[in-house]
């Protein structure tokens, strides 16, 4: 039986899967893309749950940030269904900013403002956080632990944020909470770098302390209202949640899970993940994303493929893995280190340990296999690896899901 899964912009592989293997499909959430996010846009901030219509809730004068977090799908069709809804009200263009982060590839990203008409788009500011440039960030506060919080200083002068990210089940790997998306996204370099690090055994304490600090951030700002999306395949939208934070957070909740979370019968020995999207999506977070969606439903000792269009060079902490022999201790320098990639170092070097792992990228072939990774070089290498599995499971942009298994 032929199954395709699709992976990157517009790349498909093609698997013909003998009858004999048993075959559980997750190559799709449930739900169906919106045709006009920027129309689910409005509709939402017309009528948010538990607030006032945004166009109600600010006065002339007020300064409005839009607080825009890296992965945000169709990310400038939202922006322009916020500002068109804030210029119904008292606020005028000159009062808005939105506040992006750094793009993975800047050559590749639709301007965020494209959407928008040409009188709006000279007017609106547009400020890209450096989390290097501390002349850009202001002291908010010192968190409950004695750590500086600093933020963008756009966020701190402004009269109302709106944080805008995307919506992922609280078990997926590194989901602070909606307002992640102020925290440490437009922080100093030092909070993220601290934010990246792996330097806990036990995940799920380490993640409840960081969702303390984000939460606390976004408090210490008064940060009442968000608008939250729930991604669908590649860049698409299939959700717009927009209102007061709790309440957009129990919702969206519910509608991620709806979407994304994935009930399987069994665990299956050959896994078959794809990351889909375009340069935002192919990182090494979101490969750790998908890496650790896609080990909660392989069996010991069974096999891991990652599809995607990854290109980006790994970081200092993956490097280090070229030196780590397999049943060694992980260094404690690989978990601590203060680069981009730690976590996703730490998380291969779990993997590796009871699964083998494949990686169809953009990278040469020594890259991938310093890694201790084997290299596909073509899907049809793929096709040829299903038949030495009994069971398979296509897991589609698995850099969003969560795979448990059937109760």
């Amino acid at each position: 039986m032929l199954h395709e899964l699709r992976y990157g912009t517009n790349d498909t592989v093609q698997l013909h899967l003998p009858d004999e293997i048993q075959v559980t499909d997750c190559s799709a959430p449930r739900g169906e893309p919106l045709a006009d996010p920027r129309a689910a846009v409005a509709a939402a901030l017309a009528e948010p749950l538990g607030f006032p219509p945004l166009a109600l809730a600010t006065v002339a004068g007020d300064k409005v940030v839009l607080a825009l977090d890296r992965g945000v799908p169709q990310a400038a069709a939202v922006v322009a269904g916020i500002v068109e809804c804030l210029l119904s009200g008292a606020t005028t263009a000159a009062d808005i900013t939105v506040l992006q982060t750094p793009a993975e590839d800047d050559e590749t990203r639709e301007h965020v403002l494209a959407r928008l008409p040409d009188d709006v788009r000279r007017t609106v500011r547009v400020v890209t956080h450096d989390a290097a440039d501390m002349n850009t960030l202001a002291y908010l506060a010192a968190s409950k632990k004695a750590d500086p919080i600093y933020v963008n200083r756009v966020l701190s002068d402004a009269d109302v944020v709106v944080p805008i990210s995307a919506l992922r089940l609280e078990s997926s790997l590194t989901y602070l909470g909606p307002h992640s998306a102020i925290f440490p996204a437009f922080s100093d370099q030092a909070t993220q770098l601290r934010f990246r690090m792996a330097d806990s055994d036990d995940r799920p304490a380490h993640v409840r302390r960081r969702r303390k600090e984000v939460d606390e951030a976004a408090w210490l700002l008064g940060v009442q209202f968000s608008v939250q999306l729930v991604p669908g395949p590649g860049d698409s939208v299939l959700h717009v949640v927009a209102g007061e934070s709790r309440a957009v957070s129990q919702r969206g909740r519910e509608l991620a899970e709806a979407a994304w979370l994935h009930k399987v019968p069994f665990r299956a020995s050959l896994v078959v993940a794809s990351i889909e999207g375009g340069p935002d999506q192919q990182t090494w977070e979101t490969f750790a994303r998908a890496l650790f969606a896609a080990s909660s439903a392989v069996t010991e000792d069974g096999a891991i493929v990652l599809c995607t269009n990854l290109r980006r060079k790994p970081g200092p902490a993956l490097r280090r893995l070229a030196n780590w022999a397999q049943g060694d201790a992980l260094p404690t320098k690989i978990r601590r280190d203060r680069a981009p990639d730690p976590l996703s170092a730490t998380l291969l070097a779990e993997v590796r340990q009871h699964s083998r792992v494949y990686l169809l990228s953009g990278l040469s072939e020594e890259t991938v296999e310093q890694l201790g990774i084997a290299c596909v070089t073509q899907p049809t290498q793929i096709d040829r690896l299903t038949r030495q599995h009994d069971s398979c499971l296509l897991l589609g942009n698995a850099q969003h899901a969560v795979v448990a298994l059937a109760e």
